[in-house]
């Protein structure tokens, strides 16, 4: 399994979210974040609102995080990089990491039946996996 995390501008969230839930993605996790790093200035949040936001642009990034196949983290990391591309030096970041394990905390089930939900079936159809989904909220009632 791949962990797959973006760091990407906010206007492109919800296309690439939408894109990669038709490529497959079993869910995608979706943050604010607040980056700290270069040009990070410690009185941030001293200065006016306006002020920061004309001089700190950059802050307007969002982390997506994927958990997919091994075989399946190329083409989900191909959905975010051309959604997300402008050219920019904004564009953002995409990291791949392995995931040794996953285990599912209100049963226990590990691995990829840990993960649920359509990791394992990307080709079912959207009403197989709503279905799978109503299937799995009734069982816990």
């Amino acid at each position: 399994m791949k962990e797959i995390r973006a760091y990407i501008r906010r206007d492109c969230v919800d296309e690439a979210v939408h894109t990669l839930q038709r490529a497959g993605a079993a869910g995608v996790m979706v943050g604010d974040i607040h980056p700290v790093g270069y040009e990070y200035e410690p009185n941030y949040f001293a200065i006016g609102f306006e002020d920061a936001f004309r001089r700190y642009g950059y802050l307007r990034i969002v982390k997506l995080e994927v958990i997919c196949a091994d075989d399946d983290a190329g083409r989900l990391v191909d959905v975010i990089r051309k959604e997300c591309h402008t050219g920019g030096k904004d564009d953002g970041l995409i990291f791949v990491s392995d995931v040794s394990d996953a285990v599912r905390i209100r049963d226990g089930a590990c691995g990829a039946t840990g993960l649920g939900g359509n990791y394992t079936g990307r080709n079912r159809s959207h009403s197989e996996r709503e279905a799978t989904i109503l299937d799995d909220r009734v069982s816990r009632k």
